[in-house]
This record gives C-alpha cells, sequence and structure tokens, in this order.
C-alpha cells in the first residue's frame, strides 16, 4: 500500500525544482500520512479496533490530494502566467516533439547534402550547430506563441479539457524505477551525434582519419584504411550505425530500459563488433602507404611505429571486444534481475 504513496511522491517530485524537491517531498509524505492515519482512525471507531488501512484508503487519499501536476503547481508561484500548470505538460511534450523533429531533420538534410556534394566537411561542422540553435529558436517562439494566446482567450473548462490530468486516477501511477532502469538523456543525445558524426566522416570524408606529420616545411597526411576495401563493408556499418541511431530515438521515448529495449541493443552492439572485427580481419583494410612511408622516413622512432601501431591495433581491438562483451553482459544480467 505505502508503494502507491511512493510513485505518487515520485511523480509530484518529477516535476519540481531539484533545489526543492527533497523537502516538498517530505512534507508531502507527513501529510498524505497523517490523512491515512486520520482515515484510519475513523474507521475504527466505524467499524472497530481491528480495522487497519486498505489499499482503497490509500488510493482515495492521494485522490483527493489531486493529480502529481496539480500538487506541483501548487508549490510553485501562481500568479503571471504565461502558460498556467494545466497547460504546462502538454506543452513541454509537444515542445519535446516539435524540438526533437526539428532537430534530427536538419541532421539528416544536412547528412543527405554531405554525402551528395562535394561540400566542405568543416564547414559543415561549423554551419549545422548554428543551423540547429537558429530552428529550435524559432520552434520554441512558434509553439509558445500558440499556447499563449491558447491561455489567454480559450475558456476554463475547455483549458481544464486540454489537461491530460483532468481524468487522472491514482491507478494510472507508474511504479519507481531503480536506478539500473533509468535512460540517462545526456549519453543518448552524445551517442546520437557521435553516431552521426562517425557516418559522414567514414561515408564522405574517410580520407581525414589519416597519419598526419611534417616533412621539413611540408606537412604530409597518409589515409589510415585503404578506401577501396573500406567502401566494401561501409553498407553493413551504415545499417548497424542507422539502426542505433533510431533505438537511441525510440530511448528517449521510452525514459526507461525495457528487455525488449536491452535485447535489441545487445543484437546492435553484436552486429557491429562482428563488421569491424571482420574488417580487422582483413590485412589489406590497411592502407599500404602507411607503413612504406612509415619505413623509409629517416626519423628512426617513426621506424618502429610499424611494430608499435601493429601491438597497438590489437591492443585496441581487445579493448573494444572486452567493452561490448561487458555491455552485453549487463543487459542480460540486468534483464534477468527485473
Amino acid at each position: 500500500m505505502k508503494n502507491w504513496i511512493d510513485r505518487y511522491l515520485y511523480a509530484v517530485g518529477q516535476k519540481l525544482p531539484k533545489a526543492h524537491r527533497e523537502d516538498i517531498t517530505k512534507e508531502l509524505r507527513s501529510l498524505i500520512l497523517d490523512a491515512l492515519d486520520e482515515k484510519t482512525a475513523s474507521g475504527r471507531l466505524a467499524k472497530g479496533e481491528a480495522y487497519k488501512e486498505t489499499e482503497e484508503d490509500v488510493l482515495s487519499i492521494l485522490e483527493s490530494f489531486g493529480s502529481p501536476a496539480e500538487v506541483a503547481a501548487k508549490y510553485k508561484a501562481n500568479s503571471g502566467y504565461l502558460i498556467g500548470p494545466e497547460l504546462y505538460d502538454l506543452y513541454r511534450l509537444l515542445l519535446t516533439i516539435v524540438l526533437g523533429a526539428v532537430a534530427l531533420g536538419i541532421c539528416i538534410a544536412a547528412l543527405v547534402s554531405v554525402l551528395s556534394t562535394q561540400g566542405s566537411f568543416i564547414e559543415l561542422m561549423y554551419k549545422l550547430p548554428i543551423q540547429i540553435i537558429s530552428a529550435c529558436i524559432s520552434a520554441v517562439g512558434s509553439v509558445t506563441i500558440v499556447f499563449a494566446i491558447i491561455q489567454y482567450f480559450a475558456k476554463e473548462e475547455d483549458i481544464k479539457d486540454l489537461n491530460p490530468n483532468s481524468k487522472w486516477s491514482p491507478k494510472d501511477l507508474e511504479p519507481v524505477p531503480v536506478s539500473y532502469e533509468m535512460i540517462k538523456v545526456s549519453e543518448v543525445y552524445a551517442a546520437i551525434c557521435f553516431t552521426i558524426l562517425g557516418i559522414i566522416i567514414f561515408n564522405r570524408f574517410p580520407h581525414i582519419i589519416a597519419i598526419y606529420y611534417k616533412i621539413g616545411a611540408e606537412s604530409v597526411s597518409i589515409p589510415l584504411f585503404s578506401i577501396d576495401i573500406l567502401r566494401i563493408y561501409m553498407p553493413y556499418l551504415n545499417i548497424f550505425w542507422i539502426g542505433n541511431v533510431l533505438l537511441n530515438g525510440y530511448k528517449l521515448r521510452a525514459g526507461k530500459w525495457t528487455n525488449a529495449l536491452r535485447f535489441v541493443q545487445i543484437g546492435v552492439d553484436i552486429g557491429s563488433l562482428a563488421i569491424f572485427l571482420v574488417m580487422a580481419g582483413n590485412p589489406g583494410i590497411l592502407n599500404p602507404a602507411v607503413k612504406e612511408s612509415i619505413m623509409n622516413t629517416d626519423f628512426v622512432p617513426f621506424q618502429r611505429l610499424g611494430d608499435i601501431g601493429t601491438v597497438s591495433f590489437k591492443i585496441f581491438i581487445a579493448i573494444i571486444v572486452l567493452t561490448t562483451a561487458f555491455e552485453v553482459c549487463k543487459h542480460i544480467y540486468y534483464s534477468i534481475k527485473k
């Protein structure tokens, strides 16, 4: 029964500023428990000393307090609303969808542009953040203006109909997620950005993955990969990389790990690792000019880079294999634990 109270407090806390979340939830827990004690005392007077609180008692008290959004709104300033608490949750949901769609659309457009034209990669990387920020500012302004107009002109009963919490019931409360079920949004965004960056570089600009050094006043770069061999594997890598971007997008929507989501992630990780190992096992994947250039130089430390590079490459492969194995075992363990 107390589990319902924990769910309720968690739902309220998610809508409060972090600075005041702990104090407010403690106060609210005390109020709920006091109300429950009073209801239990009334039940004992009516039905005898053997009476104990029931699940229905807890749910009715939570319902009397109101939805988590309404309770959280009471602890905030309640005047001068541009967008009131009745519309705020819907506003935030639509704003998140719009911003995500705008950012994704610009990234896809940039990806298609850079793959189909001879544009400068550096210029693209410079313009892309500016384009995203500019578009997102316009999107925020448009959505906010629409909701501000609704807030100002709509009737109170119409606004309540738009409020997703107007027909709230305590039984709608989600269980409080444990730490290992939470998906960190910052990590998901970072994964999406780095994956898209990898798609652009490996498909359009693989030559910039190179060894750079100077011979006198001249700067020399030698691509690390044999471009023709690399292109053989790129369709397979693109399948798993694009799948990883879509999977991370779904993670943002889901908000927490499920067993199905974990197994899909395992499949993507193992598939990407398999393609990488096949590439690493092909001696032609590395550009022959790299070793030839190193061995022909008069700089003695460079002459030893051939052997050092081979050992480092093996260590790099081992690290990737162990990291992937750890992530796969972690997902399997948490799936069994759940």
